[in-house]
């Protein structure tokens, strides 16, 4: 019933995002818009997505290799892309980690270990991502500054939300006592304004997911050289996943910014709808993206940027993990048969 729920809340907002863009008028001038698209940008941000889940995966198969877990890259690629999909599908991308815990669970893989791996490459990505968004916004801050003076509050939360997911976190492995204690005061205030059904399910679900954090601060503490490599990787994996518009933003026929400058943007919009709590962030990112990217994109090309940028970052993204993850089930499914 939930994930029928996430599929009707999907498809709503992209219908109400597709009309309300419809409905700006530019329909009229979209079969130029894309005869002047130049092909060879829109390729490139293609290749972004695909250099990407292959940073994504070597994450994972890297992981895998540290601790002494055997498994081919392609495997790894596999669970990549069952996570992608169930993480486009879920609010605040929840389904993809448990879910690519479950798959490797399947393999053969012990269950602590297989729970390891995704926290501390979730640790990694959540570190890499906040610092590489204070580099872009130190670093370009003048030019944000004069772009997106009306996007700050909504990054300004967006950096909050991320920064207390890791100060909880970290919180715990320094001082279990007092995160506890704290969490236990905000669960009953959740509770009290209905937000919160079950306190003691939710709390010992909260407390879980923390030691399994804490044990993966450890396990990198252990192996820094490979935490290290990691860190590198998802920097550059991150860079492909944020240069995507930069080449929507070329393939449009602009170039008055610098891919710096768009990478800028995009990371500050990363930050301003990350937990935004909607399948694949949809509607937030349309929004966040229309309120951060119309300083550089003109008026009668904004609409028509926003579909691209948004059917390669996430419908194709979908799409093509959809289809992945259909494959993968139909195989369980038919080597179980054959098992019976």
């Amino acid at each position: 019933m939930k994930k029928i729920l996430n599929y009707i809340i999907l498809f709503g907002l992209f219908g109400l995002t597709l009309w309300l863009i419809l409905n700006e008028g530019f329909i009229g001038n979209l079969p130029t818009l894309i005869k002047n698209t130049d092909k060879l940008y829109l390729l490139m941000a293609f290749l972004c997505l695909i250099i990407y889940w292959l940073c994504e995966a070597y994450i994972v198969f890297r992981m895998k290799r540290t601790l002494n877990i055997k498994g081919s890259y392609l495997k790894s690629l596999n669970v990549t892309m069952i996570g992608q999909y169930y993480s486009a599908i879920t609010p605040f991308s929840t389904g993809g980690q448990p879910l690519q815990v479950y798959s490797l669970v399947k393999e053969g893989v012990p269950i602590g270990k297989a729970t390891s791996i995704f926290a501390n490459k979730f640790l990694i990505f959540q570190v890499v991502v906040i610092s590489y968004s204070l580099f872009m916004l130190i670093f370009k801050f003048k030019f944000l500054i004069d772009k997106i003076s009306l996007g700050i509050p909504f990054i300004i939360i967006g950096f909050l939300l991320n920064l207390l997911v890791l100060f909880v976190i970290f919180g715990f492995f320094l001082n279990e006592k007092l995160v506890k204690r704290n969490l236990g005061k905000l669960l009953n205030f959740g509770h009290r304004i209905k937000i919160v059904k079950d306190i003691d399910k939710t709390e010992e679900r909260a407390y879980r997911s923390l030691n399994d954090y804490k044990n993966s601060i450890e396990e990198m503490r252990r192996n820094k050289k490979s935490t290290i490599e990691l860190v590198i990787i998802s920097i550059i994996q991150l860079t492909f996943s944020l240069g995507i518009t930069y080449f929507v933003y070329r393939a449009v026929g602009l170039n008055d910014a610098g891919f710096m400058d768009i990478l800028a943007l995009q990371s500050l919009h990363y930050m301003a709808v990350s937990f935004m709590p909607t399948p694949g962030t949809a509607g937030a990112a349309e929004g966040g993206f229309y309120m951060i990217f119309n300083a550089v994109f003109p008026k009668d090309i904004m609409n028509f940027a926003l579909l691209i940028w948004r059917f390669i970052d996430y419908y194709l993204r979908l799409i093509i993990s959809g289809i992945i993850t259909l494959i993968d089930f139909i195989n369980r499914k038919f080597k179980k048969e054959i098992k019976a």
